[in-house]
């Protein structure tokens, strides 16, 4: 990938695409950035219209980066899983998305239901080609991560 690489620190200035009871979808229009919290674990058939909500604003926004934090989550049922990836996969041609990272609580991550969606999605060839991906228990590591340490305001 060719491109200026700049140190130069950035701020995120979010606005409110969607809210309800169960989640937050804010955009940082400028960076491409789509933040998305979970704030309280949702039936499966919220989570799906949820999600599905998360991933339009994601591509109609051609966004680059994606912050989901999940640790209101208690576990994605297996279904939903299969679900998303069903979702995702035709998608991924139309999507920008450089970087995506998953808060997720440390239990969560025992569970490893992310780890297995993650390890599907970073077998398809349009996802691996473009995307980095990375599961974090911490907001602030996340963050870091994805902006490379040059973000000067926090969420």
């Amino acid at each position: 990938m060719t491109g200026t690489y700049t140190t130069e620190p950035i701020s995120l200035q979010l606005n409110t695409l969607y809210q309800d009871e169960y989640i937050i979808i804010q955009l940082d229009k400028q960076l491409k950035f789509v933040y998305v919290e979970w704030l309280q674990h949702p039936s499966s058939e919220i989570f799906r219209q949820n999600f599905k909500k998360a991933i339009e604003a994601c591509i109609d926004n051609n966004c680059q980066y994606w912050l989901s934090d999940a640790r209101a989550l208690h576990y994605v049922e297996f279904a939903d899983q299969n679900w998303m990836l069903e979702l995702i996969y035709p998608l991924l041609p139309k999507s920008n998305l450089l970087k995506f990272a998953r808060v997720n609580t440390l239990e969560s991550i025992a569970l490893m239901d992310v780890a297995r969606v993650c390890t599907i999605l970073e077998q398809f060839p349009e996802f691996k080609l473009k995307t980095q991906l990375e599961v974090f228990n911490f907001k602030a590591a996340a963050l870091d991560w994805m902006f490379d340490g040059r973000l000067t305001t926090e969420l």
